[in-house]
């Protein structure tokens, strides 16, 4: 990463005139895996704060979300925090394995991020109006977890439990498309309303987006720009970052880390 940095990207110069962008991948990816929201909350507001053209702003931060949503994932895995079979609050089991639950939300979110960008499927807005909307909308659904659990005596199971999954993988894939964040924040916030241990669900939502964006940006064909020598002065700090989430969550606990990012939320939302 830095041989590239200082051989192929910035180099030494860029980097001491733009250290701060590796603090911008150290908070976003410590936000994205440590609640399940993208760590587009925090690069699509920078990236438009440093006039970087809206059509490169969510490439790029989909390529940085690649490396620090990969060293989350990896991290949660590492450590243990997301079983072979997820645990409910209540007690108990879901009858859907963690690999079922990846599986059915990866695929669909694949066809909706390729019909959010190839596709052309897309609401008429600018970028800044689409990143507020639905920002601020998940928002909304991420406190509600703090306070409402859904049907948690009925464990989650390939029914109608898979249907909502497969709709959650297609609707926040086509989010990923329009603004780099949505699927791993609505998958979190399902399965944490449907009684699974927030860890757990938090651990599964950075698997499923780090899978998404890697998958997205390598295997799909897409529109979407890349200012590469932004990408690789963020990156080494969104690769820090997905390494401390997990521990982060474990010291400062759940509730603290959503109270802190339904504030950043609201402030990104409101200065972009």
């Amino acid at each position: 990463m830095f041989l590239i940095l200082f051989s192929q990207g910035p180099g030494l110069s860029g980097f001491m005139e733009q250290w701060w962008l590796v603090l911008v991948g150290l908070g976003g990816a410590l936000v994205a895996n440590s609640t399940g929201i993208g760590g587009g909350v925090v690069f699509v507001p920078a990236f438009d704060a440093l006039a970087i053209p809206e059509g490169h702003i969510v490439g790029t931060s989909l390529l940085i979300q690649s490396f620090g949503m990969s060293m989350g994932a990896l991290t949660y895995l590492s450590q243990g925090k997301v079983p072979v079979v997820p645990r409910l609050e209540g007690g108990g089991t879901t009858q859907l394995s963690s690999i079922g639950i990846v599986l059915t939300v990866l695929l669909p979110s694949l066809i909706g991020y390729w019909a959010a960008t190839m596709g052309g499927v897309r609401p008429d807005w600018p970028l800044a109006l689409i990143f507020k909307v639905l920002s601020l909308g998940l928002l909304t659904a991420l406190l509600v977890t703090n306070f409402v659990r859904l049907l948690p005596h009925r464990k989650i199971c390939i029914g109608t439990d898979g249907i909502i999954l497969c709709l959650i993988g297609l609707i926040g894939g086509a989010f990923v498309g329009w603004i780099s964040i949505g699927v791993g924040e609505l998958l979190a916030i399902y399965l944490m309303l449907r009684g699974l241990r927030a860890v757990e669900a938090i651990g599964l939502a950075v698997i499923v987006t780090a899978l998404c964006v890697l998958l997205a940006r390598i295997g799909l064909p897409t529109s979407q720009g890349v200012d590469f020598d932004i990408a690789l002065l963020v990156a080494p700090g969104a690769l820090l970052g997905g390494f401390l989430a997990p521990i982060l969550l474990n010291y400062i606990g759940e509730a603290r880390v959503k109270w802190f990012c339904a504030f950043w939320i609201v402030v990104s939302a409101t200065v972009m």
